[in-house]
């Protein structure tokens, strides 16, 4: 079974174009995409250096401690960002130094740190979500957002995602994009600490929930996706720490932002969540709809009124990533479906939200069950993701061979 779970203006909107490892980063410099109406940046966090995982659980002592970086004192100060020791000192450290001053920062601003050679660098603002920690302390409500806003920047399998981010503050703000109508899932929590909120005391408190979109324009290493050691993790999952909790008569399990969060403010209740369990600094990330359009079928790829259609995501010089759209068109629920699909001269090497996969050369028959991440309400529409490698420079695109569903 494979079943996987795992921005306005400056002041209206932010967009983010999250990617790249975190290792093995050109150095540090301005984006040179900074306009007016946005800023884009072309560099992710794979991870978050000073923070380590398991099982997709913080398990540290918090970005703050022992890595030189002080929420006491301003980013700027000598006693704020130490450039003897922790974060100031590696490639690794300064790329997490770049985007918690991107995330904390406007646009606008920046400040200049030396490392332990007293080679200088110069880093940037964009989003503004705690300005004050530029000359001052970063309180509460100050980590709660950069953390929130760090792990939004994450993409475990350093692919390059076009997403928008809305949040409370004004900086930020609740506007969307009709180009970006997936919602993700939000992010809160406190990586700078261990125990915040009453969570775990051996642990950073590094959560996210799924959006209504969640399973839409899958991409690989970000939510709904195969993500793996990503430092944040569901909490409203069965076994998560706030299973237990419910709202509004909803039974624990479902992992749903809608389910447990509470939206913005009328007249944006559609846009994101304002708190979530308790935590009231948070941050919501949509993705991009799928691009390349819909790849038309060979085959029959339809049956019993459920179609079949392939979208791709992204496409590179060695492969591709891509949604197989099933679509029930039926008045009644599918249990249980079967496309039969062919990526031609390449090789499928991953696929996620899909129950079971068997795969023949080049032709790969994917199964969903009666689960509710698989199973077809009518009318709805389950996308299951796919990553192919081409086996030589010839790009040969993929087709539907058949479909069967009950």
């Amino acid at each position: 079974m494979k079943l996987r779970s795992s921005l306005g203006t400056l002041t209206t909107r932010s967009l983010l174009l999250l990617a790249a490892p975190l290792f093995g980063c050109a150095e540090l410099e301005e984006d040179a995409s900074v306009h007016e109406a946005a800023v884009a940046t072309d560099n992710g966090l794979s991870v978050i250096n000073g923070l380590a995982s398991s099982n997709g659980l913080c398990a540290s002592n918090g970005l703050a401690s022992s890595n030189g970086l002080s929420t006491i004192n301003g980013l700027s100060t000598i006693n704020g960002l130490a450039s003897s020791n922790g974060l100031m000192t590696t490639s690794a450290g300064r790329t997490t130094v770049q985007y918690l001053v991107k995330c904390a920062l406007p646009a606008g601003t920046s400040i200049v740190k030396k490392d332990q050679y007293g080679t200088a660098y110069t880093f940037y603002g964009a989003l503004g979500f705690a300005p004050q920690w530029k000359d001052g302390a970063c309180d509460t409500v100050c980590q709660e957002y950069v953390s929130a806003c760090m792990m939004a920047h994450i993409n475990t399998a350093g692919i390059h995602v076009p997403l928008w981010v809305v949040a409370q503050p004004t900086a930020v703000g609740w506007s969307l994009d009709p180009e970006y109508p997936n919602q993700e899932g939000s992010f809160f929590g406190n990586i700078f600490t261990t125990g915040a909120h009453g969570y775990d005391s051996t642990k950073v408190a590094g959560f996210y929930c799924n959006g209504e979109a969640y399973d839409q324009a899958t991409v690989p290493g970000r939510i709904g996706a195969d993500q793996v050691g990503a430092p944040y993790n569901d909490p409203y999952v069965t076994g998560g720490w706030y299973a237990p909790y419910t709202q509004n008569g909803i039974l624990p399990g479902s992992g749903a932002c809608a389910d447990y969060c509470t939206p913005a403010d009328y007249p944006n209740a559609a846009a994101g969540f304002k708190a979530c369990t308790g935590w009231n600094n948070v941050v919501t990330v949509f993705r991009k709809a799928a691009t390349g359009g819909t790849i038309t079928s060979a085959g029959t790829g339809t049956s019993a009124g459920v179609t079949a259609t392939i979208s791709k995501l992204q496409e590179r010089s060695d492969g591709y990533t891509a949604n197989i759209n099933v679509k029930n068109n039926k008045a009644t629920t599918v249990t249980s479906w079967s496309i039969v699909y062919d990526v031609g001269y390449a090789t499928q090497v991953d696929d996620w939200f899909v129950y079971d996969t068997s795969i023949s050369g080049s032709v790969v028959t994917a199964r969903g069950g009666s689960t509710f991440l698989t199973r077809i309400e009518p009318g709805k529409t389950h996308s299951f993701g796919i990553k192919v490698k081409f086996k030589g420079s010839s790009k040969v695109e993929p087709v539907i061979r058949s479909v069967t569903a009950n």
